[in-house]
């Protein structure tokens, strides 16, 4: 077996939206999804977030509507017959066009999303053949540099959403030496199928962030408990997602049977947990399973200090 490579993973910067990870060349109207710092296409250091772009477009737009309102108001300056008629087609035009610059300035953020819809849906076919060429640079850095290579393909995953770049994903990060303080992630890499590497994933999961095993995670295993069962630390699999998974009541309420199923072999802390929760909760049985953690209660820890404090 392959001993797994320790990493520091480059910090994975989210955005609210995800078309604002795009990058656009103002050059030969491209698309990258990566950090690089030319474009791969025209090799000019000319690229933009398309956010800012599209800002730059509504602002343009907005521009083109206080220059109408400015020919107007001084059309209507120049037409006047008196100095009073002047005096109040001027004072009219710089209240309006104050007007319009409030209102602009109060609606520039949705203005700036209708532009990005609209160029997004215009320029469909670069940002496909600007995905394309990030995906054939991260199968060419996965060869040299597996680091590297996840961590492109971590980013193209924002966008493009489908069980290949998942499986990239959970193969490539099998390779490394997790830990806690990385920032992973599970429910967005689960796949509609088994897959091993998935489900050790999921088992170093368990240990190392609990707080990342969630419904979604317990029911994928639940699907697949035979064919995990099958692998070689299957069981372990299961029986750490279990001592996961008892960090909170709910997921006791919703799968009690997976629970009881593996509770003989967690370890005494995560046992003493569920322990807790089950003396917490006397009325509740949840489909036998209390009467299997009083069970293995008497054959193991009866006389531990510890779980007689509830007692």
């Amino acid at each position: 077996m392959d001993k797994k490579k320790p990493v520091q993973l480059r910090p994975y910067i989210k955005t609210r939206y995800v078309y604002q990870k795009l990058r656009v060349c103002k050059h030969c109207h491209n698309f990258t999804i990566l950090w690089e710092d030319s474009c791969a296409f025209c090799k000019r250091h000319s690229l933009v977030h398309v956010m800012e772009l599209a800002e730059k477009k509504a602002k343009r737009s907005m521009q083109s509507d206080r220059l109408l309102f400015y020919i107007i108001g001084l059309s209507a300056v120049l037409l006047s017959q008196t100095f009073l008629q002047i005096v109040i087609s001027f004072a009219c035009m710089v209240v309006l066009l104050v007007w319009l610059w409030l209102i602009q300035r109060r609606v520039l953020q949705t203005e700036t999303l209708h532009a990005l819809d609209k160029l997004i849906r215009s320029h469909q076919k670069q940002i496909l053949d600007g995905l394309d060429l990030n995906k054939a640079t991260a199968a060419a850095a996965i060869k040299e540099d597996a680091q590297l290579g996840y961590e492109i393909v971590r980013e193209i995953s924002s966008l493009v959403r489908n069980d290949r770049i998942r499986l990239q994903q959970i193969v490539l990060l099998q390779t490394f030496s997790l830990r806690k303080d990385m920032e992973l992630e599970l429910e967005p890499l689960l796949l509609n199928e088994f897959d091993p590497d998935l489900a050790a994933y999921i088992g170093e999961i368990a240990k190392i962030k609990r707080e990342l095993i969630n419904s979604k995670a317990i029911r994928y295993l639940l699907d697949h408990e035979a064919d995990i069962l099958r692998m070689e630390q299957g069981r372990q699999i299961m029986i750490d997602a279990t001592g996961a998974a008892v960090r909170k009541k709910k997921y006791i309420d919703t799968f009690p049977d997976f629970i009881s199923r593996y509770a003989d072999g967690l370890p005494r802390y995560r046992f003493l947990r569920l322990y807790q929760i089950v003396r917490r909760n006397p009325g509740l049985s949840w489909n036998g399973l209390r009467d299997r953690v009083s069970a293995i209660y008497n054959e193991q820890y009866r006389s531990d200090p510890d779980f007689q404090k509830w007692d």
